[in-house]
């Protein structure tokens, strides 16, 4: 069985200030263990390389900035609980270290013969999904429009910047006191949420997220476009946004099913909302396979 474990990497140590920058979007990061040598690269090309030494209760870690003579140690213990984020957090999910942890091995008790496990796990290690309280992750669940948009919002932040001086949401059934408030805010302002999708601006965000829904969502997260927006489905007739669609599928976002349709109106799971951003987050160069 395949284990990870999360280092928390002060890219600041390293003295360049690109790199804080960098880090402020994203500082956490996954590595399989076993991994000898790790480069953390941003979209300009600017890097840092990590060698790792492997102990059996810590990790060295030695911080590299190309040609330069700069260099930081870091030692991370492994499985051992950091008191500054102790307690429960809001989702409640038990927590070591700065990973919500259910067991010894990171996994949940419900996604070890899991389809999605591997992505599942990724992504609770980059912290844009949590388990719950009880050490399962549920992946059959279905995820709300309101659970969708926070994931969304949350890979966006690691490789865009977030306009936080957005104009009032919009949507009528979204107040300003739910959780889900600045989420969908930042997502109507990007326009992933639309009225074109929603013209009578009725959001319903705790109602599962259907599959035409979030492929319009995440049609704006892709950035080549498409000369023919003709689908390959058998049930292309029930889609509206065909081309938003033929976007996300052309950039294996969004999958058809065995049967050869697409399923617009079927229900997303939450294991299926991990695997669908962590290809966006593939793509975005933020990890990779």
């Amino acid at each position: 069985m395949r284990k990870w474990f999360s280092i928390i990497v002060a890219l600041s140590l390293v003295g360049s200030a690109h790199f804080v920058a960098y880090a402020k979007k994203k500082e956490t990061v996954s590595i399989l263990e076993g991994t000898s040598v790790y480069k953390i690269m941003d979209k300009e090309g600017n890097f840092v390389v990590l060698n790792f030494e492997f102990q059996p209760k810590e990790v060295t870690v030695v911080v590299t900035v190309p040609n330069t003579a700069e260099k930081k140690v870091i030692k991370v213990p492994i499985g051992q609980e950091d008191g500054r984020r102790g307690g429960s957090s809001k989702g409640g999910e038990e927590k070591i270290g700065n990973i919500p942890k259910p067991n010894d091995t990171f996994l949940f008790s419900d996604t070890v013969n899991h389809w999605a496990r591997d992505e599942i796990q990724l992504m609770v290690l980059l912290g844009l999904l949590k388990g719950y309280p009880d050490g399962t992750f549920r992946p059959d669940k279905d995820i709300t429009k309101a659970e969708f948009g926070a994931l969304l919002t949350r890979a966006i932040q690691l490789y865009d910047q977030v306009d936080t001086n957005q104009q009032p949401v919009k949507m009528h059934d979204v107040k300003e006191t739910d959780w889900f408030y600045s989420y969908v805010q930042v997502l109507e302002e990007r326009g992933n949420i639309s009225e074109i999708f929603y013209p009578k601006l009725l959001l319903n965000p705790n109602k599962p997220i259907f599959r035409e829904e979030a492929a319009f969502w995440l049609a704006r997260e892709v950035e080549q476009s498409i000369e023919d927006s003709k689908l390959p489905f058998k049930d292309q007739e029930k889609i509206l946004f065909k081309e938003e669609v033929s976007k996300v599928t052309k950039a294996k976002l969004l999958k058809g099913f065995p049967d050869g349709t697409f399923g617009p109106f079927e229900k997303t799971t939450r294991a299926q909302a991990a695997s669908i951003v962590l290809r966006l987050l593939n793509q975005k160069g933020i990890v990779k396979k």
